[in-house]
C-alpha cells in the first residue's frame, strides 16, 4: 500500500502571477503530467481518468476566498503492472 506524500506552498502573489500558475496546471491537465517544485523538492501527479473537480468560494466581511480541487484515483503502485506475472509457491 502506498504511503501519504504532499507538497506545501503558500506565498503572497499578484493576480498575474497566479494566472500563470493556473495556466500551467491546465496544460498539466491536457498532458496528463503535472510537476509542482520548490527549491530541490519536486513533486509529479499524472491526473488520468474521470477527474473530479470541486469549487468552494467565501465572503467573510472584507475577505475573500476561492478554492479549487481537483481530485483523481491513483492506481495502485503495489498492483502488479501490465506485463508481469502472477507466481503462487507453496
Amino acid at each position: 500500500m502506498g504511503h501519504d506524500q504532499r507538497f506545501v506552498f503558500e506565498s503572497v502573489q499578484d493576480a498575474a502571477s497566479i494566472r500563470k500558475y493556473l495556466e500551467a496546471v491546465m496544460e498539466g491537465l491536457d498532458k496528463g503530467r503535472l510537476v509542482v517544485a520548490t527549491g530541490t523538492e519536486e513533486f509529479v501527479l499524472e491526473p488520468s481518468g474521470l477527474l473530479s473537480f470541486t469549487v468552494k468560494a467565501r465572503r467573510r466581511g472584507g475577505e475573500g476566498r476561492l478554492s479549487l480541487a481537483i481530485n483523481w484515483k491513483c492506481p495502485d503502485e503495489d498492483a502488479p503492472k501490465a506485463g508481469e506475472t502472477l507466481r503462487i509457491k507453496a
